[in-house]
């Protein structure tokens, strides 16, 4: 009998690869910066039967993960993103334009509300996707923390910044603090045009955040936006739920 401990959910992402097995999607994730490096941890794990993978990092990850599983006699299932999945629709005409973490955050936060919402993702860049009533209506895609802090120097002559992310909100009193700062502020930009969107349309919505750098967004959580660990994970975990109906925990 499979069960969850039995399935791996990874989320190759553009600057790491992370995964857990499907009975631990709320605890930290192991992080790999390589598929070699994410094999040498599989490997200690007691047994897979299957793992599901989203990939928006190198194409090679995807030949990487069917040799090892073909090696293991392990089942892969790499998911990409669709038109329409568990009562979810995607606004895009073309599905494979969008990457498979937009859409598995959107199916993950589908599950965790009823009402409209905006669903966040901070990361490498960070993306943020509308849905009401099952139907996506569309979203935006801006540079993350670090390309945005790159960028401005790179193309500045007298602008420096450090590689700190800030722990505190407030006008900066340098000049690697006001770029960090700056930054940071275009961050909440990003969740505050959510709300100023979805309160121009709806009495009641829900916003949630999830990705690497959600806490740079924590001060949201006081306005009752939902906080998770790995949207990609839990959207992964619908797959392998609705593919294994019969899962047991242990």
């Amino acid at each position: 009998m499979v069960t969850e401990n039995d399935i791996v959910l990874v989320d190759a992402g553009n600057t790491s690869i992370k995964f857990v097995t499907l009975n631990n999607i709320d605890t930290e994730l192991h992080s790999a910066y390589s598929a070699t490096e994410c094999f040498q941890t599989l490997k200690t794990f007691p047994y897979i039967s299957c793992i599901y993978l989203s990939n928006v990092g190198d194409a090679s990850i995807e030949q990487h993960f069917s040799e090892f599983c073909q090696q293991h006699a392990i089942q892969l299932k790499i998911i990409y993103t669709q038109k329409e999945q568990f009562s979810l629709v995607n606004a895009y005409s073309d599905v494979t334009k969008m990457g498979v973490d937009r859409w598995l955050a959107m199916l993950a936060a589908h599950k965790m509300t009823r009402k409209p919402f905006a669903v966040i993702d901070v990361g490498t860049a960070i993306t943020c996707d509308f849905v009401k009533d099952g139907q996506h209506l569309g979203g935006w895609i801006t540079p993350g923390f670090g390309i945005m802090k790159d960028a401005l120097v790179k193309n500045t002559a007298r602008v420096s910044a450090n590689k700190d992310i800030p722990t505190r909100f407030e006008p900066g009193t340098s000049t690697e603090e006001c770029v960090a700062m700056g930054c940071q502020a275009a961050v909440r930009g990003v969740y505050l045009s959510a709300v100023d969107y979805l309160s121009s349309n709806q009495a009641e919505f829900s916003i949630i955040i999830g990705g690497g750098g959600k806490n740079m967004l924590a001060f949201a959580q006081f306005d009752g936006s939902i906080l998770v660990a790995n949207l990609v994970v839990h959207g992964l975990a619908r797959y392998a739920r609705n593919d294994f109906p019969a899962l047991v925990s242990e």
